[in-house]
C-alpha cells in the first residue's frame, strides 16, 4: 500500500500490552502502555515495483525489523495466524524457519 501511495512508512510499536493484557485474558490490568515511533523508512527506490513479489517480501521485511527494533520482541518469520495454529496444538515454535517440535515443514 505503501509503495503505490508512495509515501514513507513510519513503523510503530505498542509496549507493555502484554503485562496489560496477556493473551487470552478477557479484562485488562490496569496499568501502562506505551508507544515508540521509529524514524520513517524510505521505498522511494521501489515504487516502479509495487507489484513485484520479491520487492514487496523485502519491504515487508525491512519494516518488520525497524519495528522489532523499536518493541524488543522476539521476531518470528510466520504469519500470527500459522503461530496461534501451532501453539493451539500445544507445540512449540523453534525457530524463525517454523519448524515445529517433531515435525518438518
Amino acid at each position: 500500500m505503501a509503495l503505490e501511495a508512495q509515501v514513507p512508512v513510519i513503523p510503530v510499536a505498542m509496549i507493555g500490552t502484554y503485562e496489560v493484557q496477556p493473551p487470552g485474558k478477557v479484562f485488562p490490568k490496569v496499568g501502562r502502555v506505551g508507544v515508540r515511533f521509529g524514524k520513517p523508512l524510505d521505498f522511494s527506490q521501489h515504487y516502479e515495483d509495487s507489484r513485484n513479489v520479491e520487492v514487496l517480501r523485502k519491504v515487508t521485511n525491512e519494516i518488520m525489523q525497524a519495528i522489532h527494533k523499536l518493541s524488543g520482541q522476539e521476531y518470528v518469520d510466520i504469519y500470527a495466524t500459522n503461530a496461534k495454529e501451532i501453539l493451539r496444538k500445544g507445540k512449540k515454535i523453534q525457530d524463525e524457519t517454523s519448524l515445529i517440535e517433531g515435525e518438518n515443514k
